[in-house]
């Protein structure tokens, strides 16, 4: 019995030293998750119960060793961990713009490479219309379409910057469509 307990964590000693050994300290994203998750509970007092009950259920534990063995090292090996392997799609515009539709939230970020430097917008569309914000989150701008297939954009402020009938809309789509 003793002989197999020395066993079992000799190799579950070796497996971690082989894991860190070589130099790959991986990003964890599923000890991340249940942090994230964990602080998602409540106020402060929810989070520290939630905490404590995931420390004493071992679910941080559990987690933190699968991160440490065995996702881990699929990231040293692959060079991708599959916890955090996103469903985004990048697509190239042109040789200074791409496009990331991101499949998580859903919103579609727009990077463009200027003299200036790289601008990033981030387009979310919601139940009245589409907002723009830089990647602070800051509004830039909002979409909303009229009830006669018209649109209307308002500046960060609300402040109504265009009005454009269903018309001009039409054309302009049309003018999108042409010039492909």
């Amino acid at each position: 019995m003793k002989r197999s307990f020395v066993n079992i964590v000799s190799s579950m000693l070796i497996a971690v030293l082989l894991t860190t050994a070589f130099g790959c300290y991986g990003s964890f994203p599923l000890i991340n998750k249940v942090y994230k998750f964990n602080g998602g509970l409540g106020n402060k007092f929810v989070n520290e119960l939630g905490f404590l009950v995931m420390n004493i259920v071992p679910v941080y534990g559990v987690a933190a060793f699968i991160d440490a063995v065995l996702l881990n090292t699929i990231e040293f090996w692959s060079g991708r961990n599959p916890v955090s392997a996103s469903n985004d799609a990048v697509v190239p515009l042109d040789p200074t713009s791409t496009l990331t539709l991101r499949g998580a939230d859903g919103s579609v970020l727009l990077t463009t490479m200027t003299d200036e430097g790289i601008s990033q917008y981030v387009f979310q569309k919601g139940t009245d219309g589409t907002v723009v914000r830089d990647v602070s989150g800051k509004v830039l701008a909002r979409c909303t379409m009229t009830q006669d297939g018209g649109m209307r954009i308002y500046d960060g402020n609300s402040n109504l910057v265009a009005d454009c009938s269903a018309a001009q809309v039409q054309h302009l789509g049309d003018a999108s469509k042409s010039s492909k």
